[in-house]
């Protein structure tokens, strides 16, 4: 083949290759998650295995950051387009310093109840009765004891609180030494320290009045409640507050690929429930749209509405209107 032959055949070439476009490469979307420890670790891949698999358009990577505080940051610098949060966690960035208001609710997926217990012999019968003595409110640092002080300071009660670890508060609330405890446990049953301590000391949870609720919602709006059975260490029914778990990007997410994200994880969800147990009972739309004073993304109020749901005004962020 001559020179001039060759020249030509490469020059066509490049003529195809500009005028054909290249294949559409699919939407990188990287979510936080926490460490791989974490029992929810399975949920987040669940997640983002059948995103990717019912949206070929879009890949989402799970990045283990260690915990919803980093999730947080890397949300508000850019690093992730979306990621594991909790309500409180938002309220915090949206109060501080500087304020970040840009925070948009994907979904929630699944609640963290939170039991408080007290020794039987103790003679605190109700919440106000921890004036004044002993109450572990949550393991050191941690957003059960953030969100108890929180509600505890909303009430005006005064306990002499003992700030501790999970471990140090179970002994002294087994020696005597403090009265009661706040703890993260499961649909209906205690988390299996507080179970195990139960064996050998008598203990009773203890429930929020409707006057308590009523404070606590007026200046936590976010702040959810649960009513549970009867059985929770021989107790009958009480109420208790919870903490939702979920996902949540930022304005930069663009509203159609929120859409699509909202729309592919809804198609997965029975594969995230058989991945993740706790997520089985959970009705999602009911569930998010239950959370009040958080704005959504503009993708999950379209994919909603699309569900024939109607979502609350006060949900509706600016850029959806």
């Amino acid at each position: 083949m001559s020179v001039v032959s060759r020249l030509t055949l490469m020059a066509a070439a490049l003529l195809f290759a500009e005028a054909t476009p290249a294949a559409a490469q699919p939407v990188q979307l990287n979510m936080g998650g926490s460490t791989t420890t974490t029992p929810f670790f399975a949920y987040y891949s669940a997640v983002a295995e059948t995103v990717s698999r019912n949206d070929p358009g879009l890949n989402v990577t799970v990045v283990s950051t260690g915990g919803f505080a980093t999730n947080v940051r890397q949300l508000i610098s850019g690093q992730l387009q979306f990621g594991g949060v909790s309500p409180d966690l938002i309220e915090d960035a949206e109060a501080g310093n500087p304020p970040f208001r840009d925070f948009r609710v994907l979904w929630w997926a699944v609640p963290a109840i939170q039991y408080m217990v007290v020794r039987a012999d103790s003679p605190i019968r109700t919440l106000a009765d921890i004036s004044g003595r002993c109450f572990h409110a949550g393991m050191r640092g941690s957003s059960s004891e953030k969100n108890m002080l929180r509600i505890i300071r909303t009430l005006g009660y005064t306990p002499q609180l003992y700030p501790a670890d999970a471990a140090d508060a179970i002994n002294a609330i087994r020696t005597g030494r403090c009265l009661g405890q706040t703890r993260t446990g499961g649909l209906n049953n205690v988390d299996a320290n507080t179970a195990e301590l139960a064996l050998t000391v008598p203990l009773r949870p203890i429930g929020y009045t409707p006057d308590e609720i009523a404070k606590i919602r007026a200046a936590i709006p976010w702040m959810s409640f649960r009513d549970m059975p009867a059985g929770v260490l021989g107790a009958g029914p009480f109420v208790t507050h919870e903490l939702m778990v979920g996902f949540a990007a930022t304005t930069r997410l663009d509203p159609e690929i929120g859409y699509r994200l909202m729309k592919a994880m809804y198609a997965g969800i029975p594969q995230q429930k058989e991945a993740f147990a706790p997520f089985r009972p959970v009705d999602l739309v009911a569930q998010t749209l239950g959370v009040k004073g958080m704005k959504l993304h503009a993708g999950t109020v379209r994919f909603f509405r699309e569900l024939g749901h109607t979502v609350p005004d006060d949900m509706i962020p600016p850029e959806a209107r």
